[in-house]
């Protein structure tokens, strides 16, 4: 009895199995005989007769080649059926051949062979997470190769980054944008950005993650591409930039460089938190005033910084950003009180937000400014906010 239900499944599982068809068989028959010339010609006649059923025969000629690694480096000829083969993978759909794809283009240096592999599994690769991780690790590899100083093909880069946009894997996301933000080639450079808006996922979720776990360089090119982009709500950009000055707020570097490009992180954040009064991000625009203050009395940054820092805590509109803004103006006030000189535009900006802040704390300090030896277009502009005031 066990032995007639095996034969039974065995019957079942032969009738099910697909079989090549004989057209298939013969062109396969054909081309484990012919010379190497022969077998290029065999290829190419299958294309014509059909396509889309001989995708075992194309991968047969990948494995041919795989089998004879020496022609590669010898004989022009093996070249040829090697894109040939390749690109027919492509065409034909045929996805079972992407593993021996990737073999091919280990082994080969040849650069319109790899070129050829990388545009056809951009046609074949489809939520295979094996062949994604070994996507992301080269192209992982040549941006490192590159920011050390080497050459990497940036042919075969750029037809990379390509097939990485038309597979669309979301981990693709954090190396196509540092292969973006490397500087490679201009064309490179634009692929790689058209790649990224192609990848699956949410964009602003994908940026906020080049945010918060990229180098320094990468997180202002993603702040500043969220902020262009036309594919963000203004909720989306304003969430992006509010990462961003908090990662910012939380990092430090020793490197001059990254600790400008911090400075720079700060500054277009807190720019984009201000034009949309991003009340939430009011602790953050008070920790980014007292960075400013610190770096503008030590001259790290310019007065345009400066006085950005002060309108971000014009703009959140709460108490907190009020409080903190008052105490400013009371230690002005001191400097002034004291003989000390106090920049113009610095403490117009100050009464200026102060007004629009119009919180009643504010009150003190204000009418002070009409008592002490301050300018009269300034003593003006602190009459005008306090007349701003709410009081309850």
């Amino acid at each position: 009895i066990v032995m007639l239900c095996l034969a039974g499944s065995m019957l079942v599982f032969s009738q099910d199995a697909p079989k090549a068809s004989p057209l298939l068989e013969s062109y396969l028959r054909n081309f484990a005989k012919a010379s190497l010339s022969t077998k290029i010609q065999i290829v190419q006649d299958s294309a014509q007769v059909d396509l889309k059923g001989m995708g075992p025969l194309y991968l047969k000629a990948v494995e041919f080649i795989l089998d004879n690694q020496d022609l590669i480096k010898t004989d022009p000829v093996a070249q040829q059926l090697s894109i040939l083969a390749v690109g027919l993978t492509g065409q034909s759909g045929y996805a079972e051949g992407k593993y021996k794809l990737w073999d091919l283009f280990r082994i080969n240096d040849d650069t319109s062979v790899r070129v050829a592999v990388m545009n056809t599994l951009g046609q074949i690769v489809i939520d295979d997470k094996e062949m994604i991780e070994k996507l992301t690790a080269w192209l992982s590899g040549q941006n490192s190769l590159f920011f050390t100083g080497n050459r990497p093909d940036r042919q075969v880069i750029g037809e990379g980054v390509t097939a990485m946009g038309k597979i669309g894997a979301v981990e693709f996301f954090p190396v196509l944008f540092t292969a973006m933000a490397l500087g490679y080639s201009n064309e490179i450079t634009e692929k790689a950005k058209n790649a990224l808006l192609s990848v699956k996922g949410n964009l602003k979720d994908n940026l906020i993650q080049v945010i918060s776990k990229n180098v320094v360089q990468e997180k202002v090119l993603a702040l500043r591409m969220a902020l262009e982009s036309d594919k963000l709500t203004d909720e989306d950009k304003g969430l992006a930039a509010e990462t961003a000055i908090a990662v910012a707020l939380g990092t430090s570097s020793r490197n001059d460089n990254e600790t400008s490009l911090l400075r720079t992180l700060r500054a277009d954040a807190a720019r984009a938190l201000a034009a949309r009064s991003w009340s939430k991000a009011s602790d953050y625009a008070v920790r980014h005033f007292n960075e400013s203050t610190l770096e503008y009395d030590k001259g790290f940054i310019d007065k345009n910084y400066f006085l950005e820092a002060i309108a971000f805590l014009g703009a959140v509109k709460t108490n907190e950003a009020a409080e903190r803004l008052n105490l400013y103006l009371g230690l002005l006030n001191s400097y002034v009180e004291n003989g000390q000189k106090v920049d113009e535009q610095v403490i117009l900006t100050v009464i200026k937000n102060l007004g629009i802040l119009g919180d009643a704390a504010a009150s003190d300090n204000l009418l002070y400014v009409g008592y002490i030896d301050y300018s009269n277009n300034v003593k003006k502009a602190a009459r005008e906010a306090f007349n701003n005031l709410k009081f309850r």
